[in-house]
């Protein structure tokens, strides 16, 4: 836990001095003060603790050093490392009480340490969570200003209680409500849980409707939400346009998203990076990455355009029609630029391996991950090799249908996902093997346990679709020589 690593840094050991040269006189340390040499001998029985296998010895050992912990904060009230062992041997011996009370004054002598009122609830959380809530509301009433005490609490609260939660964010939109407090709650839950910021930052702008920082938090909800089109509407009726940089950044991103990357990088070029280098060094760091991407975004944007224009008029690209959960979304695949990679694609929609499965992982905001193989479905294992060296290199962007594999080479097999938002990382190092010509707003809003129903081929050219694998021993051969071995 996070107070631990407080606890055995408060006495860590100091370098020795450098040995004075051998012609000067002997010099005698100055005699250290009384709290540190207490501070010392508190972390010699720290460190000297028994190991927890041997139960017997460990307790005997934990209560006499937390008894030395407070002896330390009975003689030093306000240094803090006498709470700090006493919490965190109170959580190692299982003692609610000795936690509880060794915290509260922890945190009331010291309420900045905020990864100890974190490692308080954290220790709640795997016990009672309802405690834990509790900890957590009483934390932000001493620092209603504590950004992770409120991420944490609101995390909690979507798992647990989250009719609490919406309590919570109804009372923001009385007309008396702290619109700072509701703006700064609006946002936490935003980049929390989303599409509850979507939810109550409309029911609050209804009440509030000019407040700027309600309406910012309202459409960062919406962007993590994926609703990428509806953020860029909010944000675009603001008058006078955003100027905050921070405000102008989120706009970018909605209209990158969308792969407006003209808008995108005029919007991040109009912020004035001298001026945030040190006010605001974070955002200063992501823009000066960003910036080249969305440069070399708007540079190879026009010649996939013109590459979909061709494929479209050629009318030869294979056609998928994928169900989820009721919903149809239609698919291209690029075959000229990833034929064994579409090939796969095919044959595995051909025997099956797509219909009735859930999603493997939703990353919102990134992407989501489907076609993971299932135990007993009676059909061998087997991988592709990779095309994305060979490839004429297609953008990653949202939409793409891109084929999933691990680190090591030639690792893929069915599995494969589908982008929510552009992944320029990506570019050139994963084969893109084909894109969403409809439903994109039926993938962005999958949550994590929803089924693909189905995936069904409706155009492809006409020859077999047998794809070259390798099998478990690395053997490369045809899908269909491994499908008549089984």
């Amino acid at each position: 836990m996070l107070i631990f690593s407080l606890m055995l840094a408060f006495a860590a050991p100091q370098p020795p001095p450098s040995s004075p040269p051998q012609s000067s006189p002997p010099q005698s340390s100055p005699p250290r003060a009384p709290v540190e040499a207490d501070a010392e001998a508190l972390q010699d029985a720290l460190r000297s603790m028994p190991p927890r296998a041997d139960a017997e010895a460990w307790a005997e050992a934990a209560a006499a050093a937390r008894l030395q912990a407070r002896q330390f904060t009975a003689t030093y009230p306000n240094d803090t490392r006498g709470l700090e062992a006493d919490a965190s041997l109170s959580m190692a011996m299982s003692d609610d009480d000795g936690v509880d009370a060794a915290f509260a004054a922890l945190m009331a002598l010291a309420p900045e340490k905020t990864s100890g009122g974190l490692a308080w609830a954290e220790y709640w959380a795997a016990r009672d969570t309802a405690r834990s809530v509790h900890v957590l509301e009483r934390l932000l009433d001493d620092r209603p200003d504590a950004r992770l005490y409120m991420k944490s609490l609101f995390q909690l609260l979507s798992q647990t209680e989250i009719q609490r939660l919406h309590d919570r964010m109804q009372k923001h939109a009385a007309p008396d409500a702290d619109l700072d407090r509701a703006a700064l709650e609006l946002d936490m839950l935003a980049r929390t849980v989303p599409p509850l910021a979507a939810i109550h930052g409309f029911n609050i702008l209804q009440a509030h409707p000019d407040h700027l920082d309600l309406r910012i938090a309202t459409a960062r909800g919406l962007r993590h939400a994926n609703r990428f089109a509806d953020a860029r509407r909010m944000l675009e009726a603001i008058e006078p346009p955003l100027q905050d940089p921070g405000h102008v950044y989120l706009w970018s991103d909605v209209c990158y998203a969308d792969h407006d990357f003209v808008r995108a990088l005029r919007l991040l070029e109009s912020i004035d990076l001298e001026a945030i280098e040190t006010s605001r060094p974070g955002l200063h760091r992501r823009l000066n990455f960003m910036l080249p991407v969305r440069r070399e975004a708007v540079d190879s944007w026009p010649d996939e355009l013109v590459l979909r224009a061709s494929e479209a008029k050629r009318g030869a690209n294979p056609l998928a029609r994928m169900q989820i959960e009721g919903q149809e979304v239609m698919v291209e695949l690029f075959e000229d630029t990833a034929p064994n990679t579409v090939a796969n694609f095919i044959a595995a929609a051909d025997l099956g391996i797509f219909d009735g499965y859930e999603a493997g992982q939703v990353h919102t905001g990134f992407r989501t991950i489907m076609g993971g193989r299932h135990d007993g479905d009676g059909l061998p294992t087997w991988t592709i090799p990779d095309e994305h060296e060979s490839m004429e290199a297609r953008p990653i962007v949202s939409g793409s249908l891109v084929a999933y594999r691990t680190s090591r080479p030639a690792s893929g097999d069915t599995e494969f996902f589908v982008l929510h938002f552009p992944a320029p990382h990506l570019n050139t190092l994963r084969t893109t093997f084909g894109r969403v010509l409809s439903g994109l707003d039926v993938i962005r809003g999958m949550e994590q346990g929803d089924e693909v129903d189905s995936i069904e081929i409706l155009r492809r050219r006409e020859h077999a679709y047998d794809p070259t694998v390798l099998d478990e021993a690395g053997v490369e051969m045809r899908l269909s020589e491994l499908l008549q071995a089984r």
